[in-house]
């Protein structure tokens, strides 16, 4: 079974995103995957004005939690009508002809309103694309997060529920069929 990373795209605390990562986690582990949850507590020197040539310690150990998956699930909050500024850091910090090229990545957009993130998360796959990753085309797009994620900071939308399952079913296959045979 592959290794997914699944990459809540916030850093803000208590998040909505990093409660739904958490439940996607559940789901990738009752597939018997192993799995990261790779949270975006990114340290100031991320902000570095040299941290795009010396990574410290720290973005190097992100980086290589990144890396280390087979495929990658990112989700991504609406932000402004995009995704979050820590998330394009994130990658921007990603080396660039490993990091995406050929990598499996699926996504979730997660949204207080009606439009569910679909710009932010196609506006990430912009990013994604132009760095070669194998895109699943089956992504979940939830609106209405205030509904559907309880004071327990579980989902309580049993279809919600299914499609964030069916899609972790479909993009493990995905990596099975990407993989080369031998």
């Amino acid at each position: 079974m592959p290794h997914i990373v699944i990459v809540p795209g916030t850093n803000r605390a208590g998040s909505n995103s990093l409660h739904l990562a958490r439940q996607v986690q559940s789901d990738y582990d009752a597939l018997g995957c192993s799995t990261d949850l790779l949270e975006l507590h990114l340290e100031a020197d991320f902000l570095a004005p040299t941290a795009y040539q010396h990574h410290t310690a720290a973005i190097t150990s992100r980086v290589d939690r990144f890396l280390k998956g087979d495929g990658v699930v990112f989700v991504i909050p609406e932000y402004n009508g995009s995704y979050p500024g820590v998330l394009k850091l994130f990658a921007d910090m990603l080396p660039d002809k490993i990091s995406f090229n050929q990598r499996p990545c699926a996504f979730i957009g997660i949204a207080a309103g009606n439009f569910q993130a679909l710009r932010a998360v196609e506006h990430f796959q912009g990013v994604a694309g132009y760095r070669n990753a194998y895109m699943y085309p089956i992504r979940v797009f939830v609106g209405g997060v205030h509904k559907v994620i309880g004071p327990d900071q579980k989902l309580n939308d049993v279809a919600l529920i299914e499609r964030l399952q069916t899609q972790a079913k479909g993009f493990v296959a995905f990596i099975a069929a990407l993989k080369p045979s031998g």
